[in-house]
């Protein structure tokens, strides 16, 4: 988790600089970063504090569009992530890949860390859950709440429930909000799978990973930028907590990370994409921006920042603040009770015919069409699949049970060999 790292470089960065004066706040601030990580459990949480107005108000100054029922629905929402581990989070492989001191591996589900992803509104209803216990995945939506948070009709599910063909058990657990879970191993069984079927035609594609060398020499380079432009203030307590300013002139925080980490670029991996030619500091305010940062007991706790800092447009009076909370007592995160479990053939069967269904245009999936006929998909059958061909989408990284489901939704040969050359 990235925050491990970000936490390490602030407090690499921020001891090193500033006056005798300021040292004390600059060594709360390290202090409290370091411990990130020293605990067995974190909960992370970040919140859309605005309200509706603000949020109005906002749009407004920035020439947005944005209408009121999606500002609504804005406000408040949290987005929580929950990790515990058997060990302190900082010793986790993980968290030190994070950080950079140790390589990227080929994902394999580590048994020894349990996350959790929650998505909720103001009123605290759980629109999206996603766990991670013991390499079994558990998902659970609450479709008819996400649809009335994004203005649609949640008795549209009731009707899209009803015209679900019969085979398509995980879409109706999930629609009717029950939980549901996958083996994690499985996707990593198939992913290993798929590599080795395009191994016959050549060595497996290697991952992109970074040169560790120049993964370390940026982060050096970013930390010498902080240690330079960022600026600590103890604003003494608040509501029993240290309150800190950390501030950076915005213009030139991103110019300089620029010219820290353009020398680096070219060893970056081309699937990262093309550097920029020039920094992307257009519209960026040229005067300090800040984040109000929170400790308890010498451990960061919060912090708050205001998301009209950083445009221009934006006058006097008006903000969007957000929230991050930091939380090392949190409860170990656990695996949901009844649970439906879902296999990979499941879930690729349910995906195909959802692709399927898509692609035959107008209709939907209970109109014409769509996915309510007694064909599993309403495909229009393809010629089978010879041997030779099967052995050549294996020799394209496609195995032939894969192949195999394609071709029965209706996908022909030079379809499926088609899908595979663009990575599908």
């Amino acid at each position: 988790m990235p925050v491990v790292a970000i936490a390490a470089m602030l407090a690499a960065g921020v001891t090193a600089c500033g006056t005798a004066k300021e040292l004390s706040a600059q060594e709360k601030a390290a202090k409290a970063f370091n411990k990130v990580g020293d605990s067995k459990t974190a909960a992370i949480t970040f919140s859309i504090d605005a309200t509706a107005d603000q949020i109005m108000d906002f749009a407004k100054a920035t020439d947005d569009t944005t209408e009121r029922k999606a500002a609504e629905a804005m406000s408040g929402l949290k987005i929580a992530v929950a990790v515990s581990a058997d060990k302190p989070l900082k010793d986790v492989e993980a968290f030190k890949q994070a950080q950079g001191s140790a390589p990227a591996k080929d994902y394999t589900p580590d048994k020894s860390l349990r996350l959790a992803y929650t998505l909720s509104d103001r009123k605290g209803t759980q629109l999206l859950e996603f766990r991670e216990v013991d390499a079994k995945a558990y998902l659970h939506l609450d479709v008819k709440a996400l649809a009335k948070l994004t203005g649609q009709d949640p008795a549209e599910i009731d009707q899209a429930t009803k015209d679900l063909p019969a085979d398509l058990t995980a879409v109706r657990n999930v629609l009717a909000g029950k939980w549901v879970s996958f083996d994690m191993q499985e996707f990593a069984d198939a992913a290993k799978k798929a590599d080795g079927a395009k191994g016959t035609a050549g060595a497996p594609a290697a991952k992109p990973t970074a040169d560790p060398q120049a993964a370390k020499d940026l982060y050096n380079s970013l930390k010498d930028v902080f240690q330079r432009t960022v600026t600590i203030e103890d604003k003494g307590k608040k509501d029993g907590a240290d309150h800190l300013w950390i501030s950076a002139p915005a213009r030139q925080v991103v110019d300089e990370v620029f010219k820290a980490v353009k020398p680096l670029s070219d060893k970056f991996p081309k699937e990262f994409g093309k550097f920029p030619t020039s920094a992307p500091s257009k519209g960026v305010p040229e005067g300090k921006v800040g984040v109000d940062v929170y400790l308890k007991n010498g451990a960061f706790s919060s912090a708050t920042f205001d998301v009209a800092q950083l445009n221009e447009k934006v006058g006097p009076g008006i903000v969007f603040p957000v929230k991050l909370t930091y939380d090392q007592s949190a409860p170990a995160v656990e695996a949901p009770a009844d649970a439906a479990k879902v296999s990979i053939e499941e879930l690729q069967n349910t995906a195909m015919q959802l692709v399927m269904a898509g692609a035959k245009g107008p209709g939907g999936m209970g109109g014409p069409g769509g996915m309510g006929g007694e064909d599993p998909a309403g495909a229009t059958p393809a010629a089978p699949l010879t041997d030779a061909q099967l052995k050549e989408l294996a020799a394209a990284g496609v195995p032939a049970e894969q192949a195999q489901m394609y071709n029965k939704f209706g996908l022909t040969f030079e379809d499926i060999k088609d899908l595979a050359s663009k990575g599908a």
